[in-house]
């Protein structure tokens, strides 16, 4: 590769002379002459990079544009400033020069006349450094290359360990991610792995939505150390845990001694669905019988729980910040299950569910039924109407209330009449049969009410509950 020398002097003759004796060298230079430095920006401007010269040797003083004045303007361009520049100055300038150097950008320089082996030599010199910072820069450019290349390895490296589930590294994270989202959550939110989790993310679905809550379960917890308290939550929660599990359910949220569970199944159909979460709502009460015989062993009060399911369409995605953020499963169908589990405790009943989980269900499962009442929840202008799981009871308990179906609904229908007599021999028929009937229990009170002081002329049987 031949090495490019451009010769800037105004004097034909030094000009000459500096050809002749770098031709002359055996070094195999090309050279270029201009007279001043307006000339030689012009020719370097239509230089390929490939084409620019590796030494300058420059005049200082030129008419047009004087060596200081080209210097500066060479130093300022990106590929100019690479290109060691020798001056060639009178010997009454070289102390000025000498002194300006460091501001000028200059690389050597060389008085006039000049001894043409010392031209040689500091060329030669000028040439060997460039070569040096021409080989260091490629060699930075290649490592900033292979870093810039070893960085996207990792990012693609850490993409398909994201995806590919038999990477230990990738299973191991989604195991524990699990733990705090439902994988059943990730495989809406994140779809494409962890590393692709959007934020603000949110799709519709219809689901079903099982809420379960301990009955007074302040007064228990007071009577616990916090220890006590983590290790009963634990425990509980744990029994609770695996008939959602086993019923294709899964736990969205444990609030306190609280369970959200939800139950949504692609493969199968809306009434599976329903039908899955009635059942893991039966084994969850199965459960806390268990417990309770363990509790009783302990000498400790027996627990009761209030299980409210509703099935219908629901908003689900991921709220907060790109800092800190949630799964969540939010909309009206969630507040109505949450409001149905309240509700329990005013029924006296274990399982109630809304009408339309009871619809998608139908009569044809081995579920066992009992309508219950007409009511308006807090948040809704609608009237919902909520039936009880039967099979949750106890067996003596639920034989008993089946026994006494007929009359219950009697008692219903002449409760909506607002024939709070009859309504009330029907309910205490009931209570005479099975005196463990919450809910008939409550009616008779009802009725009670209504007969010293009867609901107004528009009412149709719908029971209005302001509170949460």
């Amino acid at each position: 590769m031949s090495i490019n020398i451009l010769v800037v002097d105004d004097s034909r003759t030094i000009r000459s002379h500096v050809r002749r004796t770098l031709e002359n060298s055996g070094e195999g230079y090309q050279i270029v002459e201009k007279e001043d430095g307006i000339q030689a920006l012009l020719w370097l401007s239509s230089c390929i990079q490939k084409e620019l010269p590796d030494v300058i040797v420059l005049d200082r003083n030129m008419p047009n544009m004087t060596g200081d004045e080209c210097i500066r303007i060479l130093k300022q361009d990106e590929l100019w400033q690479k290109i060691p520049v020798i001056f060639l100055t009178a010997q009454s300038d070289i102390h000025q020069l000498v002194l300006g150097l460091a501001e000028l950008g200059a690389d050597d320089y060389l008085p006039k006349p000049f001894d043409p082996d010392e031209l040689c030599a500091r060329v030669k010199v000028m040439i060997r450094i460039k070569q040096a910072e021409d080989k260091s820069r490629r060699l930075n450019q290649d490592l900033e290359q292979a870093l810039v290349h070893q960085q996207q390895s990792f990012e693609e490296l850490k993409t398909t360990k994201m995806k590919l589930a038999e990477t230990e590294a990738a299973a191991k994270l989604t195991q524990v991610f699990e733990k705090f989202v439902p994988k059943e959550f990730l495989n809406r939110i994140a779809p494409e792995g962890l590393e692709k989790l959007q934020f603000g993310k949110a799709d519709t679905e219809f689901i079903s939505i099982l809420f379960c809550d301990i009955r007074s379960f302040t007064s228990i917890s007071e009577k616990m150390t916090p220890q006590e308290l983590v290790d009963f939550l634990n425990d509980y929660l744990k029994r609770m845990n695996r008939p959602i599990i086993e019923h294709q359910g899964f736990v969205d949220k444990f609030i306190g001694d609280a369970i959200m569970a939800l139950f949504s199944i692609p493969e199968d159909s809306k009434n599976v669905e329903a039908l899955k979460s009635v059942q893991a709502a039966i084994g969850m009460l199965g459960n806390v019988e268990l417990f309770n015989q363990d509790r009783e062993k302990e000498k400790k009060d027996p627990l009761r729980i209030g299980i409210g399911i509703h099935s219908g369409p629901v908003i689900i995605g991921t709220v907060g910040s790109e800092e800190r953020m949630e799964s969540t499963v939010t909309g009206d169908s969630v507040n109505l299950a949450a409001r149905l589990e309240g509700l329990t405790k005013f029924y006296r009943s274990q399982i109630l569910i809304s009408q339309s989980t009871y619809e998608l269900i139908g009569t044809e499962s081995s579920i066992e039924f009992r309508e219950l009442d007409l009511v308006q929840v807090k948040g809704k202008e609608e009237l919902v109407k909520i039936y009880e799981v039967c099979n949750g009871d106890p067996e003596p308990m639920r034989e008993k209330k089946l026994n006494t179906l007929e009359i219950f609904y009697d008692g219903l229908e002449t409760y909506r009449s607002k024939k709070w007599t009859q309504s009330i021999s029907k309910f205490k028929e009931c209570l005479k049969e099975c005196p463990e009937d919450g809910a008939a229990e409550m009616f008779l009170e009802r009725c009670k009410i209504f007969q010293k002081k009867p609901p107004p002329k528009d009412w149709a049987g719908q029971q209005v509950f302001e509170e949460k």
